[in-house]
């Protein structure tokens, strides 16, 4: 990397030169773990550390798309990216700020090509195996970090959300995860407003740390939610149905969705069945904002254009891109318009559930984790894409904050629930999901 040192300890003290020391033995832990189950695209070296910084030293794994970092792969899924092993030319907002807060940036995690499938088995560099069971899908699109958190690789790792991405995977390994929200309900709603950064951890208390990283008050509203505990009671809405008809609704979901409203119940919180009628638009939902989606990675593919420094051809790409690359024709002004005008009313009805309700319990996937090649078949893929969506993705139109908390049930594989905030609730999601699981995630047979 061009502003790295040849040799990471020149010039260092000796506690810097231990923490280098420290952060090669991270890297063959990564290596070990990343040989059997294959969620890293590559790896850095170290660099020189900050002591003074507040995250000096810690390891971090960052996602394979959405985030630059002056002179590091960036290869975005895609096969010609890596190939021609392209890098990015300076640090964007989030890159430049992990680096000031001093984290150990010691690679990057595999991403679904442009972030476009909810299984993370792009053919540039293979699938991410479940560490649950490594014949399962790791999710997607950011299924690269949510398997080396489940695999206690590392303690945090980056991922991106566009209608699931970070809560998705999270929910198919067993971790927990923090899909950002925009301060205040979204008016004029935009793929480029929907695409969050966040983090997937084993413990809560991490992604509360993380908060800070984000730009986020850590503090919590006690007007609204007060503070942690069984005694300080919020009102929770629980939806245990499918509000789409692209894939069913598994028994095993429901019972950890009931069993997770039972626990809350017994905390001391006003449970009760509820749900935004919105939400039951959702095959609605996607058929309109599919041609937007595709709008969107047309920029996506301009960009990453730019840094192979030719245009992407369609057989640099995988099937499925190129095939939603071509929808991009129907999102002319008078659709987009449209949608958009569709899409501002549908929020409203959306936002106007919590003057009621402090919490929404849902699903975060209707079913286990897949079989690897579950989504290969381009006949189904889209369908069943939209369909492990169904709960996550109008959030991401809507702007609220939402949380996956992982819950094992039997079978030993991991569900997930979905906690989904007011806007700006962050904090008090992260303080819910602590009291449902006050230590740290399940760990998994391959960790």
């Amino acid at each position: 990397m061009s502003d790295q040192p040849t040799d990471p300890s020149a010039g260092t003290s000796t506690a810097e030169r231990a923490q280098i020391a420290s952060a090669a033995d991270v890297r063959r832990h990564v290596t070990r773990l990343d040989a059997a189950l294959g969620f890293m695209a590559t790896t850095l070296p170290p660099v020189r550390p900050r002591s003074a910084a507040p995250f000096a030293g810690e390891p971090l794994l960052v996602k394979d798309l959405d985030l630059k970092l002056a002179g590091a792969p960036l290869w975005r899924g895609n096969h010609a990216l890596r190939e021609h092993g392209a890098v990015s030319r300076h640090d964007d907002a989030l890159g430049r700020r992990l680096r000031e807060f001093g984290f150990d940036i010691v690679g990057r995690t595999k991403s679904a090509e442009f972030g476009l499938a909810v299984t993370t088995e792009p053919l540039a560099y293979g699938p991410v195996r479940n560490p649950w069971d490594p014949d399962r899908s790791a999710g997607g699109s950011s299924g690269g970090s949510a398997c080396a958190v489940a695999a206690r690789a590392v303690r945090v790792a980056h991922g991106t959300d566009l209608g699931g991405s970070l809560r998705i995977p999270a929910a198919h390994c067993g971790v927990f995860a923090l899909k950002p929200g925009l301060v205040r309900p979204a008016t004029t709603p935009t793929f480029a407003a929907w695409n969050q950064h966040g983090f997937l951890a084993s413990k809560v208390c991490d992604l509360r740390r993380m908060l800070s990283v984000l730009g986020r008050d850590e503090t919590s509203d006690a007007s609204r939610f007060g503070t942690t505990g069984p005694t300080r009671r919020v009102r929770v809405g629980v939806l245990a149905s499918a509000v789409s008809s692209a894939v069913e609704l598994g028994g095993g979901t429901v019972e950890a969705v009931e069993r997770v409203a039972d626990k809350l119940s017994d905390l001391g919180h006003d449970v009760l069945p509820a749900h935004p009628g919105a939400l039951e638009q959702f095959d609605q939902f996607t058929m309109k904002t599919t041609p937007m989606l595709a709008g969107w990675l047309a920029k996506e593919v301009s960009d990453a254009a730019n840094d192979l420094g030719r245009p992407l051809t369609e057989t640099d790409m995988e099937p499925g891109t190129a095939q939603m690359l071509a929808m991009a024709a129907l999102a002319t002004p008078e659709a987009v318009s449209d949608t958009t005008n569709w899409l501002r009313r549908l929020v409203t009805d959306l936002t106007a559930w919590w003057d009621q309700f402090d919490i929404l319990l849902s699903p975060t996937v209707p079913v286990q984790a897949p079989r690897l090649g579950w989504m290969s078949d381009p006949d189904t893929a889209m369908r069943r894409t939209f369909g492990m969506m169904q709960y996550t993705a109008m959030f991401n139109a809507s702007g609220h904050p939402a949380v996956n908390v992982p819950y094992v049930g039997p079978g030993g594989l991991p569900y997930g629930v979905q906690l989904v905030g007011t806007h700006g609730s962050e904090a008090h999601l992260l303080d819910l999901a602590e009291q449902l699981i006050p230590g740290e995630a399940p760990t998994p047979p391959l960790s």
